[in-house]
């Protein structure tokens, strides 16, 4: 019997050798390739990230080169040499920011309780005394004496406080407060003149060319009424010159109060002592001579000695379409 012959199976065996050799050697050409790619990418974030440090850097240097010439600016004559002498000046630095901002908040408050109506704190007209005013619009003017005698109610008192230097007295206050009691009766849309009255008349509003004000105008009432806080009493009573100011001016009132407390004083003549009643007549009827074309009004506080004062104003303020009051001794309020 014959013998089948073996097959020979070496070439087969070759192939998968060969085909596991290069399956093997593509996986580390692949590998290689995608560890390149790898390093590649990590190279190009690491120069990215090298240059935003380098940039960081650059600016703090040149803040801090800013910092050091801006502390040099504020001393140039001083050396900066420590940590602790920068300290310094920037804790100055904070100290004298933080009252620049207290006195710029001060001063908006300021501001502000300058505009508000409420700051006024706008005394109540009492009927009762003056509904009887002649106070016609549009222009109103308000003539407070501010004599020495508006210290007191006698001679003899008035003459020691003014010895004394003293310019505050309970009667020198309710003069005051009846000339804010009188502006927070004025009807809106009439226009008021302040003004003072001793040896000269000076308008306490608005100025010498245009004294009248809007007494609904809070800024400017504040400003009348700061000016009439600072008024002292002194000197004497010029009646005359006063009238001679009222009537000079380009805008003449249309009525007028005057608040006092008895007839002028002033100008004394030459050579005479204390003033007697019948001088003192002699200047009034002087200053009034020529009736004023307005109304005029009159509010006389207490004097002893001098008991001619009412019945003439009465009968000035009767003649010019006024009126002359009395008030009692607790009017106004203080």
């Amino acid at each position: 019997m014959k013998r089948r012959e073996a097959q020979s199976s070496a070439l087969s065996f070759m192939d998968c050798i060969c085909c596991g050799f290069g399956a093997v050697l593509l996986l580390f050409i692949l590998t290689a390739k995608s560890q390149i790619l790898q390093n590649s990418e990590n190279t190009r974030q690491s120069l990215e990230t090298a240059r935003t440090l380098e940039a960081a850097i650059e600016t703090a240097q040149a803040k801090r080169k800013a910092l050091d010439k801006g502390l040099s600016a504020l001393e140039p004559q001083t050396e900066i040499t420590s940590v602790a002498e920068i300290a310094a000046k920037r804790e100055r630095l904070a100290k004298a920011i933080e009252e620049q901002a207290q006195a710029l908040a001060a001063l908006k408050t300021k501001e502000t309780s300058t505009k508000e109506p409420a700051s006024l704190n706008r005394p109540s007209a009492d009927q009762n005394y003056l509904s009887g005013l002649s106070l016609h619009g549009p222009r109103a003017l308000i003539l407070l004496e501010n004599s020495g005698s508006m210290l007191a109610e006698n001679s003899e008192k008035a003459l020691q406080l003014i010895q004394s230097g003293q310019k505050k007295s309970d009667k020198w206050e309710r003069a005051k407060a009846a000339v804010r009691a009188v502006i927070a009766a004025i009807p809106k849309g009439t226009q008021v003149a302040l003004y003072q009255m001793n040896q000269t008349a000076t308008a306490l509003s608005g100025s010498p060319q245009n004294p009248y004000f809007d007494p609904y105008d809070h800024i400017a009432l504040i400003d009348a009424l700061e000016r009439l806080d600072k008024l002292e009493p002194t000197g004497g009573a010029d009646l005359g010159k006063a009238l001679q100011t009222v009537n000079a001016l380009h805008d003449r009132p249309s009525s007028l109060l005057l608040i006092g407390d008895g007839l002028p004083t002033a100008p004394a003549p030459q050579g005479q002592g204390p003033l007697s009643e019948a001088t003192r007549v002699m200047l009034f009827k002087r200053a009034t001579a020529a009736h004023p074309v307005y109304p005029f009004n009159t509010i006389l506080l207490p004097f002893k000695g001098d008991p001619s004062a009412a019945g003439l104003f009465w009968r000035l303020s009767t003649h010019t379409g006024g009126v002359t009051l009395i008030p009692h001794e607790n009017w106004p309020a203080l």
